[in-house]
Formats: structure tokens, sequence, C-alpha cells
């Protein structure tokens, strides 16, 4: 059964005294507050969701409150709501569905209330207005492109429960300078923060167990960068095209240093390749104009498939390898193409 109540659109569910927002026959528009009940009939009814695309494309909606018994916001509720700039939810809040509020772009601030356990991948995507969010303790996933392309989002706080954040989930964010991330985090997934092109820093805690291709791509202004010692590879692109980076740490159990990882990071001068390294991707070192020296802890040349870099760094990069070495690396395939080859100290 669905009802007009006071110009917000609900369906009843008459067995447990229930309601959910919906579309209604015209847009909603202005400032709307959505109680958490109503009587209908002579009965009472709790308002405990709003529907898939209940607000979808509203584009005269300015602001919602959320009453204190709804637990959920559903698939792209709010998606196309871009005069929508204020939400508040309500106290029981649990759930915010899959693009709920994509495309907001006018929306600048978010702030969680503590019960929210899920908020679904690209719910704020494109969010471009988006400042400032503070994420609750007890969120354990930030989805995959939850904030892709807030290009305005300046920082955020990452809840302490949180122990992974996925494919795209900042890809985008130019204004992010800050990002606290929480130990006990472990995994950053795919282009995660690819062209955070204001991220200064980043600090990951030692809890992480991988660090997935292209993460950091693009973060054009990111100086430092420590590797934590439970992952054991750089992957492929991870720093690729951060062209302001020049400390590079690598732990001593890295294993593999992947397609492109150092891209067009023309900043660095020089670079460290532990012992345990046993391989090193294509185009690893492509670009990498200033690097003037590669030392390379292996006495055995790790395995490349193909070139590792450009004519211009095997040109004027010196490659130091380990005492009685310089053989093994003269003779070895695409280490050879170095024009200087020299034992390290």
């Amino acid at each position: 059964m669905t009802k007009n109540i006071n110009g917000i659109c609900y369906t009843l569910n008459v067995a447990d005294a229930t309601a959910a927002v919906t579309a209604g026959s015209a847009p909603y528009l202005g400032r709307v507050v959505i109680p958490s009940e109503f009587v209908f009939d002579g009965r009472a009814y709790s308002v405990t969701e709003v529907a898939d695309e209940a607000f979808k494309g509203c584009c005269s909606l300015e602001a919602v409150e959320f009453g204190n018994s709804i637990e959920s916001v559903g698939i792209s509720a709010f998606e196309g709501c871009t005069s929508l700039s204020a939400v508040k939810f309500g106290e029981e809040m649990h759930i915010v569905g899959m693009n709920a509020f994509k495309g907001c772009t006018a929306l600048e601030e978010v702030i969680f209330t503590p019960k929210v356990l899920v908020v679904g991948r690209s719910a704020f995507e494109g969010c471009t207005a988006l400042r400032r969010v503070f994420l609750p303790d007890i969120l354990v996933n930030i989805e995959p492109s939850l904030f892709d392309g807030c290009t305005s989002l300046e920082s955020v706080s990452v809840g302490a429960s949180v122990d992974s954040i996925g494919e795209y989930a900042f890809c985008g964010c130019a204004a992010l300078r800050e990002i606290n991330l929480p130990e006990g985090l472990l995994s950053i997934e795919g282009w995660a923060f690819r062209d955070c092109s204001s991220l200064l820093s980043v600090e990951l805690p030692q809890s992480l167990a991988s660090v997935k291709k292209g993460a950091f791509w693009g973060c054009s202004s990111l100086k430092e960068f420590t590797l934590p010692s439970g992952v054991n590879m750089l992957d492929q692109g991870v720093l690729a095209g951060c062209s302001s980076l020049r400390s590079v740490v690598l732990h001593a159990g890295v294993l593999s240093i992947g397609y492109g990882a150092f891209y067009n990071c023309s900043s660095i001068e020089v670079l460290h390749l532990p012992e345990a390294v046993v391989n090193v991707g294509d185009q690893a070192f492509r670009s990498c104009s200033s690097l003037k020296e590669l030392h390379v802890a292996s006495p055995v040349a790790p395995m490349c498939s193909g070139d590792i870099a450009d004519a211009g760094v095997y040109s004027s990069t010196t490659l130091f390898v380990p005492q009685g070495a310089v053989a093994e690396y003269g003779f070895a395939r695409v280490w050879d193409r170095f024009g200087n080859i020299e034992e390290d100290n």
C-alpha cells in the first residue's frame, strides 16, 4: 500500500506497522524532514528506510533530515540530486546503499552517526563539492569508488575498524592533502588514491599486507614513501607519476618490483633495492629522469623480462652492485644496458 502523507510518499507494511519512503508522483524539492513515525488510519507507523531511487534525480532537493528510526538508505536513493547541500542522518542509521548520493554535486559535508556499519560502493562518487568526511569507528570496509571524483575533498577521518580500502576509493580526490590510516588496515586495493595530486604524505600502518597496483599513481605532491614490512612486493604502477617523490624506503623482505612501479618518478635521485628482490618488472624506472644512483643489493642479477628503463636512464644512472658482482650484472640481460656499473661500498 502506497500513501502520500504530508508531502512524503510511503510504502506501508501493515503487518509490522513500518513504512519506507518512496518516490512520489512529483519530484521532492526544498528541505525534506523525514519523520521517525506518523499516524495513518488511526495507527502509528515507524519509518525504517528510504527505498531504492526514492529521491533519485530530484534536482531541486536542497536538504534532507532523517528521523531517528530510519535504519537504511537504499541504492541510488539520492543519486543526481544536484542541489542537495545538507544531509543529517538519524541515530539508528546502519546502511547507506550503493550509489546513494552519487553525483550530489552541492553536498559539502557528511557526518555519519556511530551505528553506520555499511556505506556502499560509489555512495558519494562525483560529489565534487564534498570537503570533509567523518567515517564511523565501526565501519570495516571503505568500498570501491566510494569517493571517486570528489575533487574538493580535503580530509578524511578513517575509522579505527577499517581493514580494507577498495579500488578507486579516493581516485581523483585532487584536493586531499592528508589521510590518517588506522593500525589494523590490511589492504589498499588498486588505484585507491590515484591522482590525489595534493597528497603530501601518507603513513602506511605496519599491519598492511598488500598495496595493490596503481594505488598511489599520479600522487604528484607525495615526497616520501615507506613500504610496510608486511608487504613483500611493490606492485605495478604503485608510485607511477609521483613526480615529487624523493625518498623511498623498501624493507629487506621485498621480493619484487612491479611493472612501471616508479614510472615517471622524475625527482628520485637515489634508489636502493634490497637483496631479496628477484624480479624487476618492465618499465619499472622509465622516465626517472633525475635518477643518479640505483643500488641493487642482490649478488645475483634479478630477472627482467624486458626493458626496465629508457635510454636516458641507462646512460645517466650509475648501477651499484655488491662486491664481486660487476661481471654478473655486466653480462645479465637488461642490466647490461647500464652504461656505468660499479661495486657498492
